[in-house]
């Protein structure tokens, strides 16, 4: 072997002591939701249409079948949602990628520590949760507060450092209907929530805390006060926010930040004719990672 050989071998070893290459694994928990238990009194809709379509976008983005996680119907248990946010927790390392999904039915609740400014949490509905208080039947253990989930991210950021990405997406709404936009069976107005806030106890007092900065990017269907519509295509309906991802990630190159994909889903929204929904999607999260690079 020649001396300049070697010399451009040791350079090379040396670069890369210097500067240590940092394993990077895109992961995702995708949680879809369309039949829920009759007796819970939530009716149904198409949340499992979603998981598909959105795993089939993630694979095309280079998140490796096995690093997807999957929970449809009756899978989709507030324990196996914790189960799994927990094992994600685990097996999450520094500088991994994380993707969370949520198409459920979302529900308002009584806020009882006083960090909401309007008095009331918002909720993912696991397939094991009722919709209604009922003392001594059912009073809202299942329920998945937004305040227990923002414990779970913020587990997730501590393992993924700064410099990992997370991202939840929520195809839920927190108000609104949960039947169709009228009796007809052909109507496409399908409705993901309702309008009856859950009556989880009574607040003795309310005091308003700082809103602070999410550590993460959460990209909602629609405002804390919002019915989500879903969309209708040919004969299968999908969550409105679900499908316009899905065509953005798509076309994305590479180069985009959270704002850009979000801006992309808003254009795809247009396109398919669904900005007439009584709706506003919506981008949360700390201006460093909401300018971090998608995937």
């Amino acid at each position: 072997m020649s001396i300049d050989i070697c010399n451009l071998l040791i350079i090379v070893f040396l670069t890369i002591i210097q500067y240590p290459v940092e394993a990077q694994t895109k992961r995702a928990l995708i949680i879809g939701i369309g039949n829920y238990p009759v007796e819970s009194g939530w009716c149904k809709i198409h949340g499992d249409n979603d998981v598909p379509l959105i795993a089939n976008a993630l694979t095309g983005k280079g998140f490796s079948v096995n690093n997807i996680k999957s929970l449809i119907n009756e899978k989709a248990t507030r324990h196996n949602i914790i189960r799994s946010l927990n094992l994600l927790i685990k097996q999450a390392q520094p500088n991994d990628k994380i993707y969370i999904h949520f198409s459920t039915h979302g529900q308002q609740v009584i806020d009882l520590n006083g960090d909401e400014e309007d008095g009331l949490d918002e909720a993912i509905i696991p397939f094991d949760a009722a919709k209604m208080f009922i003392k001594g039947v059912y009073e809202g253990k299942n329920h998945l507060i937004d305040d227990e989930l923002n414990d779970y991210l913020t587990a997730l950021r501590k393992k993924i450092g700064k410099s990992g990405s997370l991202l939840v997406v929520i195809d839920a709404c927190h108000s609104g209907d949960a039947t169709r936009g009228n009796s007809n069976e052909k109507d496409s107005m399908m409705i993901r929530g309702t309008a009856d806030i859950f009556q989880a106890g009574i607040k003795s007092s309310f005091v308003a805390h700082p809103v602070k900065p999410l550590d993460w990017v959460v990209i909602s269907a629609s405002q804390s006060y919002q019915n989500n519509y879903e969309y209708k295509l040919n004969s299968d309906y999908f969550g409105s926010l679900s499908y316009a991802l899905k065509l953005a990630l798509n076309e994305m190159t590479g180069n985009e930040d959270f704002n850009d994909l979000f801006n992309m889903m808003l254009k795809k929204r247009m396109d398919m004719n669904v900005v007439r929904y009584p709706q506003r999607p919506m981008i949360e999260g700390d201006r460093f990672y909401q300018t971090q690079k998608v995937f």
